[in-house]
């Protein structure tokens, strides 16, 4: 509970050095994809000079069809590998950012905590019962967020792994169509 000017002073700098590292952590993502946007343009300028470099060497049909069949895997592997790359730095940044809006969260009910307990000692008597239901009001929304907290946790595992376990098909079918 904030009572006095120094302690609503500490709670404002606690949220802006919160609101600073999630925004550096965003900043970070972007820088990270930024790169890697910068190292797949470049990639895919090279590979198209190369590539129409080679098509202007073609002399026959048969050299056509392989051509043809040839750069399409690759590319379809460097498209999934981007897409892999974009979805493993926003998890990452998205972890992050989780883990600092917990942090808040769980200062945030150390305070509440604290301001119903300063609440219940000073209470008229025979509001025992009010304080008692506030307690637990907000016992059973900590719990509920707990539940949906881990319930996200769940679901981003399992897409996580789902997309593990297709990438794993994908490249072992391609693997036997090599062979």
């Amino acid at each position: 509970m904030v009572t006095t000017p120094e302690q609503l002073l500490q709670l404002h700098k606690s949220t802006l050095d919160a609101l600073h590292a999630a925004t550096l952590a965003s900043i970070e993502g972007m820088e990270k994809l930024a790169t890697l946007n910068l190292q797949a343009a470049r990639a895919s300028i090279d590979e198209s000079t190369d590539a129409l470099k080679s098509a202007f060497e073609i002399k026959d049909p048969k050299q056509l069809a392989d051509y043809a069949t040839g750069t399409v895997q690759p590319a379809a592997d460097k498209v999934a590998a981007y897409y892999k790359h974009v979805y493993e730095i926003a998890n990452s940044t998205g972890t992050e950012i989780a883990k600092l809006f917990e942090q808040q969260f769980a200062e945030g009910n150390k305070q509440l905590y604290a301001a119903i307990d300063s609440l219940a000692k000073n209470a008229p008597a025979g509001s025992e019962g009010v304080v008692t239901l506030v307690k637990q009001a907000v016992s059973a929304a900590n719990t509920a967020y707990d539940q949906v907290s881990k319930a996200t946790k769940q679901v981003a595992e399992m897409a996580e792994a789902n997309i593990a376990a297709a990438a794993k098909t994908s490249t072992a079918a391609r693997a036997r169509k090599a062979a």
